[in-house]
């Protein structure tokens, strides 16, 4: 239990301190590249124009994850094709009861070099 404990931790703490690794190189980028004058603006302005443009993104981003969740339950998918039977056109087909009329639908569910075996099977037991 300890073990599992100590792992935890440990786990915790490489994580948290990656990811404050990531944000001061973040920062650093940012301070060089506004130190360099390559942005024409002054030091603080440059600043502040990155830290704004990289919370618009993230506001962005989130926004977009909400609206691509929204719009999932807004516009339900198309119901699949009826499948067909492959056999002889409907006014020759024999007729079936409830039970075989479920095992034959069924065998579209299988892998497709199993369904004709299925078929044949099901299409066996009419009289």
């Amino acid at each position: 239990m300890k073990k599992h404990a100590v792992l935890i931790t440990l786990t915790l703490l490489s994580t948290f301190s990656a990811w404050a690794q990531r944000g001061a190189y973040v920062y650093e980028n940012d301070r060089r590249y506004c130190a360099s004058g390559s942005s024409g603006v002054d030091f603080d302005r440059c600043m502040r124009r990155l830290r704004h443009d990289r919370e618009r993104n993230e506001r962005d981003r989130y926004e977009q994850r909400e609206y691509d969740g929204r719009r999932q339950w807004a516009e339900p998918p198309a119901p699949p094709p009826p499948r067909q039977w492959e056999g002889p056109p409907p006014a020759e087909r024999p007729r079936l009861s409830d039970m075989q009329q479920r095992a034959l639908d069924n065998c579209a569910m299988l892998a497709p070099r199993d369904q004709p075996r299925c078929r044949a099977t099901v299409m066996s037991t009419v009289r």
